[in-house]
């Protein structure tokens, strides 16, 4: 289970990287010009855009959720909770 719960972590965060770099890419693609594109890049992943910062953290809350069941079963058959 460690093994398979460690594997789902990183397929899980892969998979948000792979969303947010085909995100990226689809904005330049779409914008009339460079600058366009990076100026809505920009305005998506500023670090004043809550709304964008707590859909990320959604995206890869079932990678959080699947580490901290992780470790406690870790913990737990070391004897240690």
């Amino acid at each position: 289970m460690d093994k398979a719960l460690t594997v789902f972590i990183w397929a899980w965060i892969a998979t948000a990287l792979a969303v947010n770099l085909t995100a990226v890419v689809g904005f330049f693609i779409a914008a009339d010009s460079f600058w366009d594109g990076w100026q809505k890049v920009a305005e998506i992943y500023s670090p004043f855009n809550v709304i964008n910062m707590l859909m990320e953290v959604l995206l890869v809350s079932p990678a959080i959720a699947a580490a901290v069941w992780r470790d406690r079963r870790r913990a737990r058959k070391m004897g240690t909770a």
